[in-house]
């Protein structure tokens, strides 16, 4: 019995705090299994008898995500890769746009992590780097499906996200997702982050993650990598050997799938070039997108200015269909709801700059329109890969410039890429250069966006490298910004400086060093000579380089050609005088003491009489005439020390007076004001006492003697009914009546 009467109940076999790992072992021993049948396929693996997911030697939690989202046929790239990849090697895959490389990609990666049993605790084990933000987030939402029945965990670490957030967490993710830039911030400020135990590394897009514009960052990246598996997938893939010996690889493997196809863009898009003046693309774009207002459309600018321009003013217009713009100066929330807005649209209009042109995968896109020229034929490549993916069809059409079409069409032919030439008919344009000038001279801010486009657009066509197709000089300016509503030409600075640079003369080899070389001297051409060219009063200089030296005879006949002179002592004389001396007060004076000019004399007014004035003579003026420095240095030595001390004092000074000003302040705020605090209490009769005291609010006059006297005489003078009278002035009512009583009884 218990002590509350209760029987007790037999006593249950208390469980043992050590864990059952029976269940546990026997997972383990089918996973391992499993794992040992499935890595015994990847030396049998033939890509070209497979023709279904369902026949990869793959995890059943694969298969199974794979069959739930509809992927049951691999493309080329896939079944080429993916086996290839399970085997060990690195990878350089390169196949046409919409042909399925992110799945090529993640699929291994998926792989290679649950044969080797990562669990979170193993931390980062594979790393996808993608070149923008957006492609990012297309690769993680792809692999959120692909991966849904694997136990790992994955994170997108991009900017325009809380730094903080992504630290906490990605310590403890198995797959990043990420841009170089945010990856590179981790590297270096996140404490615990380690990536040694690092198995895959992934670059999508490779040839952009390769270029100029991230090659700081991908260096110190990698210098931060262990020694991993690496695939590097793109449509335009690099072939450069210093590219690759900078990632390290062990015998890649170039996956190749389209290398010898006739073209190098899909089958099924339909290529084709309008020949149009810069001043006539708007009215040429406005009037394709108004027949056009039921389809999607994707519209490419070289500049984030123009995307603004060109988006504000298709907005004010109103075509008809929805507008949007996408580029790389929007905040990222904004950036990811145009993409995911864009992506559910049956008919809407993007302008997008490069930004959206690698690796987006938009659904249902009918037409890709370039109005400004890309810088080469990879970029072409991948802005029309935005339509025309898979299986679908899809059209482009690039507008050509006349000073562009020919470099343009010879560098697409070299790339294996048809394109057709289309002409518009002129009745049916639609000019909207007047409705543009308005909105111009109505709001500032849109004349703001049209300046900023026009000198962009500029720039960008000045500073490009390919030289026979981007011509500054054959645009027609005050055209061009007319056409985007300016009135009258932006001036551009950077244009004006290069025009008057004089060009660069150029030597041939053959001159430099010629057959006849035997003879060597030490007297040789520098590898920098510097040109002055003048015209009238102004002059620049240009610097032409030459790597090579020039010997001998070969010397002079290069002398005769640069202009120069017998020796080169008479050339850098020529130059140094010509170089622009800075002119202070110095060499100013210096000069009027040589020639010995007479500056103004002194002259002096007499004290007494302002008309008067004294005039030295001739002897006083040649004395005292001219500029002795040595003596104005001595007395500014002597009055040196006297201003500095009277700046010293006037400082503290400003200081006591503002310290003094800031103690009063004080003192006033501390003061208590009683009057202010205090409560008047109403008790709705009038008590005179209440009243504030008039000589203390307004001070009391203190009378003198005289005052007092002229009163006293006054009030003697006055008869006493005045008196009376006076003051009566102060009594009350009652006792006034009686006193006019009594004044009448008198009478």
């Amino acid at each position: 019995m218990s002590r509350f009467g209760v029987p007790v109940a037999k006593k249950r076999k208390l469980k043992s705090n050590k864990p059952n790992f029976k269940k546990k072992d026997g997972r383990y021993k089918i996973e391992s299994k499993e794992i040992g049948e499935i890595v015994e396929k990847y030396s049998s693996f033939d890509d070209k008898s497979f023709e279904r997911f369902s026949e990869f030697p793959l995890s059943k939690k694969t298969h199974k995500a794979l069959k739930e989202n509809n992927f049951v046929k691999p493309t080329e790239i896939q079944t080429e890769s993916i086996g290839r990849a399970l085997q060990g090697h690195d990878i350089l895959g390169a196949a046409k746009t919409g042909s399925g490389k992110t799945l090529a990609f993640l699929v291994p990666l998926l792989e290679v992590l649950w044969r080797n049993r990562w669990s979170p605790h193993d931390g980062l084990g594979a790393l996808i780097i993608s070149p923008t933000r957006e492609l990012a987030y297309q690769t993680f939402e792809v692999l959120r499906k692909v991966g849904k029945y694997h136990d790992f965990s994955a994170g997108l670490v991009i900017g325009g996200k809380n730094v903080k957030d992504e630290a906490d967490r990605i310590n403890r993710t198995n797959i990043v997702i990420c841009t170089p830039g945010r990856l590179l911030q981790h590297m270096d400020e996140t404490f615990a982050f380690n990536a040694d135990n690092l198995l895959m590394l992934v670059l999508d897009e490779a040839d952009k993650i390769l270029d100029l514009g991230f090659q700081t960052t991908v260096n110190a990246i990698l210098e931060n990598l262990p020694n991993r598996q690496t695939l590097l997938f793109s449509a335009t893939q690099t072939k450069n050997v210093k590219d690759l010996a900078r990632l390290s690889l062990s015998k890649p493997v170039l996956v190749s799938v389209h290398e010898h196809s006739a073209q190098s863009t899909p089958v099924q898009l339909r290529q084709s070039y309008v020949v149009v003046e810069l001043h006539d693309k708007l009215t040429v774009l406005w009037s394709f997108i108004k027949s056009n207002l039921k389809q999607k459309i994707i519209v490419f600018l070289s500049a984030c200015k123009q995307v603004r321009f060109t988006y504000e003013m298709f907005r004010r217009l109103r075509p008809g269909t929805t507008v949007m713009c996408l580029h790389g100066a929007m905040q990222q929330q904004k950036r990811m709801n145009v993409y995911s807005e864009f992506c559910e649209k049956d008919s809407a209009v993007l302008f997008a700059t490069d930004l959206a042109s690698r690796g987006l995968d938009f659904p249902e896109i009918a037409w890709v329109v370039q109005v400004d020229c890309p810088e080469d034929t990879a970029t072409y490549i991948h802005r029309v890969g935005r339509t025309a993916r898979l299986e679908d069809d899809g059209e482009a059409v690039i507008f050509l410039t006349p000073s562009e079409k020919d470099g343009m069409l010879e560098d697409l032919k070299q790339k294996r890429i048809p394109i057709e030439e289309v002409k518009f008919s002129q009745k049916k344009l639609r000019p909207i250069e007047g409705k543009v000038q308005a909105f111009c001279a109505q709001d500032l801010e849109f004349k703001e966006f049209a300046q900023r486009a026009f000198s962009s657009y500029i720039r960008s066509v000045y500073l490009m490298k390919n030289k026979k197709i981007f011509k500054v000089e054959n645009i027609d300016l005050p055209k061009f910004a007319k056409s985007l509503g300016l009135v009258v030409t932006p001036r551009l600075r950077f244009l004006q400086k290069g025009q008057k640079k004089s060009p660069a003369i150029t030597i041939d080899e053959e001159d430099i060093n010629g057959e006849n070389n035997d003879d060597e001297s030490d007297d040789c051409l520098t590898k920098k000579i510097k040109l002055a060219s003048s015209d009238d009063d102004e002059s620049d200089e240009d610097v032409l380089m030459i790597k090579k030296k020039a010997t001998g005879n070969k010397k002079k006949e290069v002398d005769e050609k640069l202009g120069n002179s017998d020796s080169d002592e008479d050339s850098e004389d020529e130059l140094k005088k010509k170089k622009i001396k800075v002119i202070t007060k110095y060499t100013t004076a210096k000069k009027i003491l040589r020639k010995k000019i007479k500056p103004n004399s002194h002259v002096m007014f007499d004290k007494e009489d302002d008309t008067e004035i004294k005039i030295p003579t001739d002897e006083e003026r040649d004395t005292k005439s001219g500029i002795d420095i040595e003596e104005a240095k001595e007395y500014m030595k002597q009055v040196d020390p006297s201003d500095k001390q009277l700046y010293k004092d006037r400082i503290r000074k400003q200081k006591i007076e503002k310290k003094e000003k800031e103690r009063q302040r004080r003192l006033k705020q501390q003061k208590p004001q009683e009057e202010d605090n205090d409560e008047i209490s109403y008790t709705g009769e009038f008590n005179p006492d209440d009243l504030p005291d008039p000589d203390e609010c307004y001070g009391k006059k203190e009378e003198s003697e005289d005052d007092m006297q002229v009163e006293e005489s006054d009030y003697s003078n006055e008869s006493e009914s005045e008196r009376d009278e006076e003051d009566s002035i102060g009594l009350d009512v009652s006792d006034q009546e009686e006193l006019a009583l009594s004044l009448l009884r008198n009478n």
